[in-house]
């Protein structure tokens, strides 16, 4: 049973960096792992600690609830959350602006 759960959180981990398009090396860097170490959390054949689920939801802009379950809340903000976290910060203020006016359009809409 532990070892198909850590093969699930494992499978859980390459699906949130593959879908960020990170390699394993630039996610490992992101989050301050060895590659080599996230190589086993991923495979299932490594357990890890706190500290660790920590730096990887960080990196990837995950809920630790989707790491252990598989979960995420109807208002899991992750995706956009990882998103705007490898944009310039310059750009930032942009964004701002466009999704204001994009919530504003769809206000006026339901309206």
């Amino acid at each position: 049973m532990k070892k198909q759960f850590n093969v699930e959180v494992g499978g859980r981990i390459r699906k949130a960096r593959e879908a960020l398009g990170y390699s394993r090396e630039a996610l490992a860097e992101k989050a301050d792992l060895a590659s080599s170490f996230l190589g086993t959390i991923e495979l299932g054949t490594g357990s890890f600690t706190a500290e660790t689920m920590s730096k990887l939801c960080n990196a990837l802009g995950v809920s630790a609830d989707y790491i252990l379950f598989g979960t995420e809340s109807q208002n899991d903000l992750s995706a956009i959350h990882a998103m705007l976290s490898g944009l310039n910060p310059e750009y930032l203020p942009l964004v701002e602006q466009l999704l204001s006016a994009y919530i504003q359009s769809i206000q006026l809409s339901q309206k």
